[in-house]
């Protein structure tokens, strides 16, 4: 019985422990990771000399190759233009934290689940993309805690990207979801590693 008793302790501690992990869910701007509505498939691109350097994880993207004017192919993007980036991503569990970053040339909105957090300051200055946030500089990054916004399943996050002045055009962003798991689900997981510890020991004793 002592034996009994222990092993229930010892997976119930289990449980508790569980409870304390969290898991880290990363969203970032890749090729991989990010359609777009324009009709060109999402590319990764080298970077304008003048940009900020990708946010860590990221990369820089666009729908051609619209970022260094000194590459081979380079596409000029008409003034006006609007293309909108889209990545989905799943969560499991109650959202404790989340921050994302965001970098764009010219400027861009953020949407989260259809609630825009962030409008494209359109019709501004742009001396080197927009003078003031969302931009393409370390100056003009947006930064933003997107947690109120998130739900448990599926989230869409989506970037309208602007042309405004010109020359390069592209996006950049990254962030960091932080889960716990639900309540509930620790519990069954609890009980049911008691119930099989039970089970275990009931056998070995009538063995």
């Amino acid at each position: 019985m002592k034996k009994l008793m222990t092993l229930a302790l010892a997976i119930v501690a289990s449980g508790c422990f569980l409870s304390a992990n969290a898991d880290s869910t990363s969203i970032d701007s890749s090729a991989g990771n990010t359609s777009n509505n324009s009709g060109s498939a999402t590319q990764n691109i080298t970077s304008n000399p003048l940009w900020a350097a990708p946010l860590p994880g990221s990369n820089w993207i666009s729908y051609a190759n619209t970022g260094n004017p000194s590459t081979p192919g380079f596409t000029v993007v008409p003034n006006g233009t609007s293309v909108t980036f889209t990545q989905t991503f799943d969560l499991t569990g109650t959202i404790t934290s989340a921050t994302l970053s965001v970098l764009a040339d010219d400027t861009t909105s953020v949407v989260v689940n259809g609630t825009t957090i962030f409008a494209a300051n359109l019709g501004g200055s742009y001396p080197t993309c927009s003078s003031v946030a969302i931009g393409c500089l370390v100056t003009t990054e947006g930064t933003f805690n997107i947690a109120p916004y998130l739900v448990d399943g599926v989230n869409t996050i989506s970037f309208d990207v602007y042309q405004e002045a010109g020359s390069s055009y592209g996006l950049d962003y990254a962030g960091t979801i932080t889960t716990t798991p639900e309540p509930g689900v620790l519990m069954l997981l609890s009980s049911g590693l008691v119930g099989l510890g039970f089970l275990k020991t009931r056998r070995r004793l009538l063995n």
